[in-house]
């Protein structure tokens, strides 16, 4: 547990290179139908294989803020090399923050519901 949480705290200060942007492309194959599944790529890259691979995960959205396009589902990671790929990742990034918004302004509501006189403004 305590390797665990270290490596978590590890992770979000992690920094990362250029050079481990490029040693991530080399193992991501093309096309959503060649997809690699998360442990498989994170153990290639040396880091953790346990559920949530944060310094994979992080590594990953460092590259796509540098201009990659990694693409993503529940098969893996892949190299998006299509229109198409591209458009049904960005629908799905788009559900996922669609489903962020609405579990927030739920919370939101139930608070000020049973909390009338601590409403939030937020």
């Amino acid at each position: 547990m305590i390797r665990y949480v270290l490596q978590m705290i590890y992770s979000v200060n992690m920094i990362y290179t250029s050079t481990d942007v490029q040693r991530l492309i080399a193992q991501i194959p093309r096309g959503k139908s060649n997809a690699i599944h998360a442990a498989d790529l994170a153990i290639l890259l040396g880091y953790s294989p346990h559920p949530n691979q944060e310094e994979l995960r992080g590594l990953i959205r460092y590259a796509i803020n540098q201009g990659e396009l990694i693409g993503s589902n529940r098969m893996g990671y892949w190299i998006i090399d299509t229109r198409e790929e591209v458009e049904a990742v960005l629908n799905s990034l788009e559900r996922r923050a669609q489903g962020v918004c609405d579990r927030r302004n739920n919370l939101l509501i139930s608070w000020n519901t049973n909390n009338p006189q601590e409403r939030s403004n937020l």
